[in-house]
């Protein structure tokens, strides 16, 4: 998997993110509900196992990189405070590596997806067009591979996870806004259910999104 998603999208929300600091503070206007599609890079800080075959090899499997689509619908409550359901879709697969000499090494990937759901409260401090993110939701893995494991190990491939972030407002225009966020789902998790090569582990994906914000009601 090309590693280009997240340079580029970390270089537009960069640029994007000054703008947004930069504009007039009342620009962000004082929508009541607002839908927000968004499109965004799907990275994951942590491998989901050091040592995938419980044999000391270091085969390490890791979700990839890759594109995410979804949408957000949000209720400000105040000027400050608002309600948030989203969700979004990777088409993030599974890597597995090692750079063990013994085997020579290996990497290979396989197909598969993410789907994420959840539920979370928003904090915009006065006269910024920051907001800071807290929530929970559900982490769910899909694919050929995550169903096989599921149906022979009754792996666990939903997962509660906890979400923490923040984002900006880009006022490009008195009418038009960009949100740019990042985002990370934690949650703990087991790739082989009840085989024992692995073990439950702290999972950490990050999502760095750029989304459109569009006003239903003032």
């Amino acid at each position: 998997m090309s590693t280009k998603w997240p340079s580029r999208v970390s270089a537009i929300s960069g640029c994007l993110a000054m703008v947004g600091l930069l504009a007039p503070r009342g620009a962000a206007g004082q929508a009541k509900f607002e839908i927000t599609p968004f499109f965004a890079s799907f990275y994951a800080l942590t491998t989901m196992s050091n040592d995938a075959n419980g044999d000391g090899s270091n085969v390490k499997i890791q979700q990839t990189s890759a594109p995410t689509y979804g949408g957000r619908l949000t209720y400000w409550v105040s000027r400050t405070m608002g309600i948030e359901f989203a969700g979004g879709y990777s088409k993030s697969g599974i890597r597995a590596f090692s750079s063990d000499t013994g085997t020579g090494g290996l990497s290979f990937a396989v197909a598969g997806n993410i789907v994420t759901a959840n539920a979370r409260l928003l904090y915009r401090p006065a006269r910024t067009n920051l907001h800071f993110i807290i929530g929970g939701g559900i982490v769910h893995r899909g694919g050929t591979f995550w169903k096989n494991e599921h149906d022979n190990d009754t792996t666990k491939v939903t997962s509660p996870a906890a979400i923490l972030g923040a984002g900006v407002r880009a006022s490009v225009t008195p009418k038009f806004a960009l949100n740019v966020s990042l985002e990370a789902n934690l949650y703990s998790f087991d790739p082989d259910g009840n085989a024992t090569a692995m073990k439950s582990k702290l999972n950490a994906d990050v999502l760095l999104s750029i989304g459109v914000p569009i006003t239903l009601s003032k």
